[in-house]
């Protein structure tokens, strides 16, 4: 019996000695994994699929959460609802999947609040545009379909993700993959090239308004992000014993972030008088070309240094984005083969 119990004992103290060295190995998996997708993606991918599931069951319910351009006076909340349903599952599915593996490379460098505010901003931008496209083309055309179609769908946050995107890439090197970090700068315009030329040839396939709401998105983005938005607070307080006298400039001044830096640089000239009138009404002249740089960080223009031209600054964010990869490769295979000889 003394043995038994011994021997029962011992395999006791084996198994919470094997339960005790498994533990750390099962809490540091599981405090090292990180979600694939972020909750503000998911949350607003759910609303999308809930609110088409709603009106599947309920379609009278469309009428008060779709955009109608002749019942938005007494129904003015339908500005800022109609970019959080979709009438449609398969639209919902698709957009719900864009908003997510956008929002992963861009949420945790710009953070969520930024986003969310950014998405906002952009669907109250792109909703009021296609509001008054379906006027006035109803107005030119006296099509009565027109004013009577309800909008639904979330087309202008993921142009406003494209915008954010592009953004992400010529401030963080890293963030958006290199395969397709040389493209990301084009991909705003050719998203609204894209669903021009397919809301052109197949009308009856695409829902109404997806061009200007597209459009609408993409411009209230651009203009939030371009002269609004708040910049980091810095380290130190200003008026503290070393801290910068300059106040940060909102928004992003930058080169990179222009509006003719959305197209080949043989077409950028034609862009840049809109750049110059976005300058004068929002940012009062002070975001002209040649001084945006300086002025970002509070300091008097000056002239450019040789090679600092956005062709350079691009190879060397692809530059620094590959070295970056390759680390991040040497640095998983040493743990790999560290992990291998301690097994």
């Amino acid at each position: 019996v003394f043995a038994m119990a011994e021997s029962a004992a011992s395999s006791s103290a084996a198994a919470a000695a094997a339960a005790a060295a498994a533990a750390p190995s099962s809490s540091m998996s599981s405090s090292s994994f990180t979600p694939p997708y972020t909750r503000l993606s998911l949350l607003y991918s759910a609303l999308l699929l809930s609110s088409s599931l709603l009106m599947l069951v309920l379609p009278g319910v469309r009428s008060y959460l779709g955009l109608v351009p002749a019942k938005v006076l007494p129904y003015a909340t339908t500005i800022i609802t109609t970019a959080y349903c979709d009438a449609s599952v398969v639209s919902a599915i698709l957009s719900g999947a864009f908003i997510c593996t956008l929002a992963r490379m861009v949420e945790p460098v710009m953070g969520t609040v930024e986003i969310a505010k950014t998405i906002a901003i952009a669907n109250v931008g792109g909703a009021i545009v296609t509001w008054l496209w379906l006027v006035f083309t109803f107005a030119v055309t006296q099509r009565t379909d027109l004013l009577y179609s309800n909008v639904t769908g979330a087309h202008a946050a993921i142009a406003a993700l494209f915008v954010a995107l592009k953004q992400v890439n010529a401030k963080a090197v890293g963030a958006v993959p290199s395969t397709i970090a040389p493209y990301v700068p084009y991909m705003p315009a050719a998203l609204l090239l894209l669903t021009a030329l397919v809301s052109s040839v197949a009308t009856n396939l695409l829902p109404t308004g997806l061009p200007s709401n597209a459009l609408g998105g993409t411009i209230a983005a651009w203009v939030y992000l371009r002269y609004f938005r708040q910049p980091p607070a810095p380290t130190e307080a200003l008026g503290a014993p070393g801290a910068s006298p300059y106040q940060p400039i909102p928004g992003d001044a930058s080169e990179e972030f222009a509006v003719a830096s959305c197209v080949p640089p043989a077409f950028q000239a034609a862009l840049t008088p809109f750049d110059r009138f976005t300058d004068r009404i929002f940012g009062g002249g002070s975001y002209a070309s040649g001084a945006a740089g300086s002025l970002a960080a509070g300091m008097p223009s000056a002239a450019p240094l040789p090679g600092n031209d956005s062709e350079d600054a691009r190879r060397r964010r692809e530059r620094g984005a590959r070295a970056l990869e390759e680390r991040l490769a040497q640095a998983a295979a040493a743990k790999q083969s560290a992990a291998a000889s301690a097994v």
